[in-house]
């Protein structure tokens, strides 16, 4: 498995939240966004999430028109930010790295004053992993850095802010990764040197916007898209700087999450 040879605690001093490995027993994280206290608008937060990074996982990559079965195995992960809180609150993580397969916790807390709404949450990190592909005749290790919400346990959450004393209410759909729409979404080439396609091919109506983050969660790219079947649009972010985007497309149904890497 991969070394990692040294290790940074980030972020702050605040005390660190306590890991309850039987509250998350397979990958994932608990509570899920949807049954998680909403923020009250100038009330005190505080709230622990549970995770477990997935070990392995398999998935298909396109090489030269043909897919190709690829098995990846998560040796470790270590969380650097998370873009997309409201403002005032802030977070700890325990432990600074997380193995895979192995369970981990997030903590909020603060009191925000910013407007009431769902707010995604993007995760930034390191991820060190394995690749086998072709039934092994590919076999070769990694390392990652950029946008993490496929490794991440709560890859995909949320947080939601009311009015103090108002209802936290039911999960509109907005915040739930739609895994049909995330299929149907495409971006390439990837690598790019900024300019790339988008394309889309969907069953029914898709109908709400693509939004493009950098790494610190700032948006540099919004559109409005209303469409059904198949759509290609040109996307050219050849004046951002060189690194990793996060491309959500989000909709009442849920959204879909792939990254671009500008080279």
């Amino acid at each position: 498995m991969l070394t990692v040879a040294a290790l940074f605690a980030i972020g702050s001093t605040q005390a660190q939240c306590t890991i309850d490995a039987g509250a998350q027993t397979t990958p994932g994280v608990s509570p899920a966004a949807e049954d998680l206290p909403c923020i009250e608008r100038t009330i005190a937060y505080d709230q622990t999430l549970q995770g477990q990074v997935q070990a392995d996982y398999d998935t298909t990559i396109e090489f030269s028109g043909f897919p190709i079965p690829v098995h990846v195995e998560v040796d470790s992960v270590i969380l650097d930010s998370i873009a997309g809180l409201p403002t005032g609150i802030s977070w700890v993580k325990n432990p600074v790295l997380l193995r895979g397969g192995e369970n981990g916790c997030v903590r909020f807390t603060g009191t925000t004053t910013d407007t009431v709404g769902t707010y995604d949450l993007t995760a930034y990190g390191r991820v060190w992993f394995h690749v086998t592909a072709g039934g092994g005749l590919y076999d070769s290790t990694f390392f990652y850095q950029g946008e993490i919400n496929r490794f991440s346990p709560f890859g995909g959450y949320y947080l939601r802010v009311i009015e103090p004393g108002a209802a936290c209410g039911t999960n509109t759909g907005i915040g739930n990764l739609n895994a049909e729409l995330n299929a149907a979404l495409s971006v390439y080439p990837n690598p790019s040197t900024g300019v790339f396609q988008l394309s889309l091919n969907a069953a029914n109506r898709v109908n709400g916007s693509i939004v493009i983050l950098d790494m610190t969660g700032k948006q540099v790219y919004s559109s409005a898209i209303d469409v059904i079947g198949l759509y290609d649009t040109t996307i050219n972010l050849n004046a951002m700087p060189k690194g990793v985007y996060a491309i959500q497309l989000r909709t009442t149904e849920g959204f879909a999450s792939k990254t671009i890497s500008i080279q």
